[in-house]
């Protein structure tokens, strides 16, 4: 989160400098340096200027990547508004980000999980996208996230939503060009030999697109919905 969007966020909102100050407990002073930026906006300033703005929690700081428990990526969805775990709705949000990199860069994801994150796309388009790319690339995550993109994608398009439909399809053509030849999953090694060869004959057509081997398609998505 920048000066820059601090300021935006709050003259969208209508709110005076002083009057934001006072609703953060500091200074007017203070509220211009972090505008100016002359100050870091803190991790805890942050979430409350997501709060008290309604800015999009894509704003707040993301955390060190690293792989996500299916749990607390299961209450990071409901508290990022995600239908399917809505009775986990309380609690503090997270920059959407995070959740999708910690599944991106999980072993074994629960399906339920899965499900879960082409609505993250959908939801959030204004997750830095260059910077997602970037980590999934270096942790050979890109066929997972190209999948992804594709539902998310498609969903919109079945949604009515056209303009951020062609904006992922824009995004899963650039990754296209880092596609990796071999077969992935979301259950790395916990699949069989058995199901690895059910889950390639029976795969869905992203899934085909991507080397995954996964069966989710929109229908379900939709069905979920």
């Amino acid at each position: 989160m920048t000066g820059a969007d601090v300021r935006a966020a709050r003259e969208r909102r209508g709110l005076p400098q002083e009057e934001l100050a006072q609703k953060l407990g500091v200074s007017q002073g203070y509220v211009s340096q972090l505008e100016s930026g002359h100050r870091l906006v803190s991790k805890r300033l942050a979430a409350k200027l997501v709060s008290l703005l309604s800015m999009s929690p894509s704003a707040l700081p993301v955390s060190t990547p690293k792989p996500l428990p299916n749990q607390q990526a299961a209450r990071a969805l409901g508290r990022l508004g995600y239908p399917g775990f809505a009775y986990l709705r309380s609690g503090a949000r997270v920059n959407p980000m995070d959740v999708l990199l910690g599944a991106l860069l999980a072993d074994d994801v629960d399906a339920r999980v899965v499900e879960g994150l082409p609505w993250l796309l959908l939801r959030y388009p204004d997750m830095d996208w260059d910077w997602l790319v970037m980590y999934a690339k270096q942790h050979d995550a890109q066929n997972r996230l190209g999948f992804l993109v594709a539902l998310a994608s498609r969903l919109a398009a079945a949604n009515g939503d056209t303009a951020t439909a062609e904006l992922l399809e824009q995004r899963e053509q650039a990754l296209q060009r880092s596609l990796l030849q071999q077969d992935d999953a979301f259950s790395r090694y916990a699949l069989t030999q058995a199901e690895r060869r059910w889950l390639a004959a029976n795969r869905s057509p992203e899934a085909k697109r991507w080397n995954l081997l996964a069966t989710l398609n929109v229908d379900r998505l939709l069905n979920a919905g």
